[in-house]
């Protein structure tokens, strides 16, 4: 009954879109952990085409105005490295406060999940503006 809890509360933990944009057929805490690395490895590649997309949208091509394209590159890319530090970090915690238990992987990839989102969102942003 217990290990049912716990999937259950797995379940809970990983951000429904996870499941509403491909929903997986899972039966166990294996299957789950599988879908969310899967769902994990497409919001990665989102997130490397929104960079990759910004890092080429700061490029001169001759423009004529006042901005440090290559100093405003450099920093981002800087933010870039210093933000998926803090992810994996962030996330590692949450992995090592549920160490006892079967939620720990899907805890951990929830929360690369969501802090992955996040962070598209904000350099899709930044793309707008």
């Amino acid at each position: 009954m217990k290990k049912l809890s716990c999937l259950g509360t797995a379940l809970l933990l990983l951000p429904g879109i996870v499941f509403a944009q491909e929903p997986c057929r899972t039966r166990n805490t294996v299957e789950i952990n599988q879908c969310a690395q899967q769902a994990l490895a497409r919001k990665d590649r989102e997130l490397n085409a929104a960079y990759q997309s910004l890092m080429k949208s700061l490029e001169s091509d001759g423009k004529n105005d006042a901005v440090d394209y290559a100093g405003t590159r450099r920093l981002l890319q800087q933010a870039q490295r210093a933000w998926v530090q803090f992810r994996d970090n962030d996330c590692k915690a949450k992995y090592m406060l549920n160490a006892g238990g079967t939620v720990r992987d899907i805890a951990a990839l929830g929360c690369q999940i969501e802090h992955t989102e996040q962070r598209t969102k904000q350099l899709r942003e930044w793309l707008k503006a």
